[in-house]
């Protein structure tokens, strides 16, 4: 009875178990959450959680910097800075300035935040207006502007429009790339402002966007279109600089389940190895081993010969061996 209650155990029960373990149960894993606006751990409407989520769905990350910029060693790629509204140190300033100079991509999306102190410390030629733009073209209200020009035939590529909330306009723009309707104001100025510019710097560039909020969860499915050709278009691998909203508070907040997807191979291989395992179970191999192990095991374990006994005795007691040999003798003796 053991030897079949053995064999059902290790032979059916236990790979069962395995494969039902690696296959089916879920990953638990702690949520991270932040209620500042443009916060990627923000799932609220003013976060841009979504936004992440896509470029993680394109492989392009994204890299989630948590710490001053000056602490890393940016290489490749584009970083995105998205409603910053904490002023950036003389080091991160040149941090930024070394990585699109070697080649890479920044990204940034500001209307009245502090998006043009990079610009001016970078002396590249677009101005972040800071009076609100005003169009006679809208969505909903006056300060939903609707953008239907895009001259930048890649980025423009199935999209209808492009909704802002609020936004600002760049007041001065080398290449814009899409443009509010001739009669936009800001001000008593009346003409055609980008809210979409690059501009070359060293052997990179830099994509200025005049309005955050066209990435925010709230307007992420209407501008969907536009958002997926600009993340095809930038650069991997993405990073996002997290730590310069004013009311960054990362916390933990409960866990989420992600499911467990093993690859073909992987699992074909978990099931051959169950498979074998059961095999040699109903085989009889396992257990014609099991009596050999235990053999071994006893030879290792065996009794202390009288040598070995008397060198422990003598160092342990600082005795001559010939002492301690006379003494046990005398001992079996008795």
């Amino acid at each position: 009875m053991k030897g079949q209650a053995f064999k059902y155990v290790a032979g059916y029960l236990l790979p069962l178990v395995l494969v039902f373990v690696l296959f089916f149960m879920p990953l638990s894993v702690p949520v991270f959450r932040n209620s500042a606006d443009y916060s990627v751990f923000n799932p609220n409407w003013n976060g841009i959680s979504k936004l992440a989520t896509l470029i993680h769905e394109k492989n392009k990350g994204p890299i989630i910097l948590l710490d001053p910029l000056d602490n890393y060693n940016l290489t490749g790629g584009t970083l995105l800075i998205i409603g910053p509204n904490t002023p950036y140190t003389p080091d991160e300033i040149n941090t930024i300035k070394k990585y699109i100079k070697n080649g890479n991509t920044l990204l940034l999306a500001d209307d009245y935040g502090t998006g043009n102190q990079i610009l001016q410390k970078l002396a590249v030629r677009m101005v972040l207006s800071k009076h609100p733009l005003h169009d006679f073209f809208y969505d909903l209200d006056d300060r939903f502007i609707v953008i239907v020009r895009i001259e930048d035939p890649v980025l423009g590529r199935n999209v209808s429009k492009i909704i802002t909330n609020e936004p600002s306009a760049i007041a001065v723009a080398e290449n814009g790339v899409a443009y509010t309707s001739g009669v936009a104001r800001i001000g008593p100025w009346k003409r055609r402002y980008p809210i979409l510019g690059i501009a070359p710097y060293g052997s990179g560039r830099v994509v200025v966007l005049s309005d955050p909020d066209v990435f925010e969860n709230s307007l992420f499915d209407t501008n969907k279109p536009f958002i997926e050709n600009l993340v095809n278009y930038l650069p991997g691998p993405i990073y996002i600089d997290e730590t310069h909203h004013k009311d960054y508070n990362l916390y933990t907040q409960g866990t989420t389940t992600i499911k467990r997807a093993l690859p073909k191979k992987k699992a074909k291989l978990i099931l051959t190895v169950a498979g074998l395992l059961t095999l040699l179970i109903e085989s009889d191999v396992l257990q014609k081993w099991v009596p050999i192990l235990k053999k071994a095991l006893k030879r290792m374990k065996r009794e202390k010969t009288l040598r070995e006994i008397v060198l422990e005795l003598s160092k342990t007691h600082e005795l001559e061996e010939k002492d301690v040999v006379v003494l046990l003798r005398r001992m079996e003796g008795d």
